[in-house]
């Protein structure tokens, strides 16, 4: 073959790859504009959003990616947002002495466990400051936060404490470097639970407790049966679980109980690697804590088709004063596409969208 006929082959297939990314390019270009167009009547279908979160899940299951959707990435918030996270922290920390007990009365020695810290260990520094001996924070998806937007938040923290407070505080985390003293409050982030027991201490801690963590665990009783093992005889749990869809379908217009209309295989699919809720019953948590022995208290704290929380954590659901005819007709109107083990629940249980549960461990 001639040089030139070399020549033109070789002109002839840069044309063609040029050709086919001048193509790829435009294809690339006219899909992102047709999705834009097309966003909202997609995003309005069941199947695609079932799909959506089927790839999301998979590529979390791959290991590409490693935080828990809807929580794509830690943004810097802007400063004005620390006085609303400062009071969310000190709600859960209030909610977790109230319904276990300890106040700072009894607080002096306590070790507490706390699963799925999140964005910040506020929680466990309250802890600390009011007296208790030592924390252990875990956390699956969120990294310990370290930036100027934390600085910040940790230096608030601690200039709303008592001067008695500001000590024991600074003993477990330095505000000016973000450097905890693991002594005081060990954190441990990535790990799962069930690892960690050996090393953390069996029988080591008088309280164990979370705030929405447990409705996000697909395989649940390894980690419930990791969490007996760390907790001492008498001591006591006290989780906060959401009951609801986190907005999977509900953003969408759909009922607050669509998500239990899909499938198991279908929906272990879409929820197993990602943090999104895996929707297990009221009378799931229960009667999981009692078959380990422990007396359980269940306080209702939202109901669904209702925006606010009740006045007040409820142990019964009663109709007309915490939820209305209209919620008991629009839960008839669905049960009949309820999944088989979701289509027999009284009411009362269908309609709690979050709980508090209080489990004690036997002496």
């Amino acid at each position: 073959m001639s040089p030139t006929h070399h020549a033109t082959l070789r002109t002839g297939l840069l044309r063609s790859s040029l050709r086919a990314v001048i193509l790829g390019i435009f294809l690339l270009v006219i899909g992102a504009v047709g999705y834009q167009v097309c966003k909202p009547v997609m995003q309005s279908s069941r199947t695609w959003l079932i799909a959506s979160n089927i790839g999301h899940d998979y590529v979390r299951r791959l290991g590409l990616r490693k935080d828990q959707i809807g929580q794509s990435e830690f943004v810097e918030p802007p400063l004005t947002r620390i006085p609303g996270q400062i009071q969310h922290v000190r709600s859960v920390y209030d909610m977790y002495r109230k319904y276990s007990g300890m106040d700072r009365a009894n607080m002096a020695g306590k070790r507490i466990f706390e699963l799925g810290t999140g964005l910040t260990l506020g929680v466990p520094l309250l802890f600390l400051a009011d007296g208790a001996a030592h924390v252990t924070g875990v956390d699956k998806f969120v990294p310990f936060q370290r930036t100027s937007y934390y600085q910040h938040f940790y230096a608030d923290l601690r200039n709303q404490l008592s001067p008695d407070q500001r000590p024991r505080y600074d003993r477990a985390l330095n505000v000016k470097d973000l450097t905890l003293n693991s002594q005081a409050l060990n954190f441990v982030y990535g790990r799962e639970l069930p690892g960690l027991v050996n090393e953390l201490g069996p029988e080591s801690y008088d309280l164990v407790v979370s705030n929405a963590v447990l409705e996000e665990i697909y395989d649940i009783n390894p980690v419930l049966q990791a969490q007996a093992r760390l907790l001492r005889p008498g001591g006591t749990m006290v989780h906060e679980i959401d009951l609801g869809d986190y907005g999977m379908f509900v953003k969408h217009g759909f009922d607050s109980l669509e998500f239990l209309t899909v499938p198991e295989w279908v929906y272990r699919l879409m929820v197993e690697s990602s943090g999104q809720p895996a929707r297990r019953t009221l009378s799931f948590y229960r009667d999981a804590f009692a078959g380990m022995g422990y007396s359980t208290e269940v306080f209702v704290t939202r109901v669904i088709y209702h925006r606010d929380p009740l006045p007040e954590p409820k142990t019964q659901l009663v109709e007309g004063v915490d939820f209305t005819a209209a919620d008991v007709r629009q839960l008839s109107a669905i049960r009949p596409r309820l999944q088989p083990q979701f289509r027999s629940l009284p009411d009362t249980e269908l309609l709690a969208q979050s709980v508090i549960l209080v489990a004690r461990k036997p002496q």
